[in-house]
C-alpha cells in the first residue's frame, strides 16, 4: 500500500523507484505573465510586520539558511541549462544530485565562509518542469531564492514542529520537513507532475523542490520549495489555516493571547462545519 511504500522510500533516503511507463510531455502553453512583468507595488507590510521576521546574521537559523540557498543556487544552476527530454520516465524521477559545500571549495561547489556540508537536490528536472510549467525560469527562481541570501522567517502556530520562511520577495515559501515526508512527496511525484503538468490552473499546492541539508555535526534537515498561494502586490489582512481534523489542532493560552490567532473566529467556523455535518443550522 502507499503508506507501506513511503516507508520504504524513507529508508532508502527518500528516492523512489518509478517503474510506470515513460510520460508524454504536454503540449505548449502559455507560462503567464513573468516576474519582470508582475506588479511591483508594496507587499502590504502592514499585514506582515507582526507575523514575519527578515533573519539576519544574529538568527538562530542563518547558518542554516546560508546552506539552504547556496545549495538551491548551485543545484538549480547546474540543471538550468540541460536541455528536457521528449518525455519524462524513470530516469528523471530517480534522478538527484548531491555536492559537499566544502568552506575552502571544490570543483563544483563554491568556497564559503561557514561550516562544511552537503546538499542534495531531488529529481532536479521534474521540478525544474513544474517551475516552467507556470512561467518561472531558473534564473528568475534563482534570483528570488539567492540574490541576497535572505529569508523572512514566518511565525505560525503550527502543530508539526516544522519552520515556514519566506523568500525576500514573498513569492516562495521554504518548509521543512520529516524524511517520511520528503518521502512520501517523492512517491507521489510520478501522478502529481502529471496532473499539475495537465492542470494548469489547479489548486493543489505547488511543489517547485525538495532538498537535503546534512551539516557537518550530522544533524539532516529536508525542505521544499513552495509557490505563495497569497497575491504578493496586495495587503493580506485575514487568514484561515483549515485543518482536516481537529487531532492536536487546539490552541495553547500562549496562543489564544496572541492577535495574529483569532480563536473566536476559527470556532465559529468549526461550529458551522459541525451543524453542517450534522444537518442543522447555528
Amino acid at each position: 500500500n502507499s503508506r507501506a511504500g513511503a516507508r520504504r522510500v524513507g529508508e532508502r533516503d527518500g528516492l523512489w523507484p518509478f517503474e510506470g511507463p515513460a510520460m508524454p510531455a504536454p503540449p505548449p502553453m502559455d507560462p503567464g505573465p513573468s516576474r519582470a512583468e508582475s506588479s511591483e507595488a508594496g507587499l502590504g507590510e502592514s499585514s506582515k510586520v507582526a507575523t514575519s521576521k527578515m533573519i539576519t546574521s544574529d538568527h538562530d537559523s542563518f547558518e542554516l539558511i546560508f546552506m539552504m540557498l547556496m545549495g538551491i543556487r548551485t543545484a538549480v544552476g547546474k540543471f538550468a541549462s540541460k536541455e528536457l527530454p521528449a518525455e519524462m520516465g524513470p530516469a528523471e524521477f530517480n534522478q538527484n544530485w548531491e555536492g559537499d559545500f566544502l568552506a575552502s571549495g571544490t570543483p563544483e561547489t563554491p568556497a564559503h565562509s561557514h561550516s562544511d556540508y552537503r546538499f542534495k537536490e531531488y529529481s532536479p528536472l521534474i521540478f525544474r518542469q513544474l517551475r516552467e510549467r507556470f512561467g518561472i525560469s531558473s534564473q528568475d527562481y534563482m534570483l528570488s531564492l539567492t540574490s541576497e541570501y535572505v529569508l523572512v522567517e514566518m511565525f505560525t502556530n503550527s502543530k508539526s514542529g516544522s519552520f515556514f520562511f519566506y523568500s525576500a520577495d514573498y513569492r516562495f515559501v521554504l518548509k521543512t520537513c520529516t524524511k517520511r515526508e520528503a518521502a512520501f512527496l517523492m512517491s507521489a511525484l510520478p501522478p502529481y507532475h502529471q496532473h499539475l503538468m495537465s492542470h494548469r490552473f489547479t489548486l493543489l499546492c505547488r511543489f517547485f523542490g525538495l532538498h537535503r541539508v546534512q551539516q557537518r555535526s550530522g544533524k539532516v534537515v529536508y525542505f521544499v520549495v513552495m509557490g505563495n498561494i497569497f497575491p504578493i502586490d496586495k495587503p493580506v489582512h485575514e487568514r484561515f489555516d483549515l485543518k482536516g481534523s481537529t487531532r492536536n489542532r487546539f490552541t495553547t493560552d500562549t496562543e489564544r493571547a496572541d492577535p495574529n490567532v483569532g480563536t473566536s473566529t476559527a470556532a465559529a467556523v468549526l461550529r458551522v462545519s459541525r451543524a453542517s455535518l450534522h444537518g442543522s443550522t447555528v
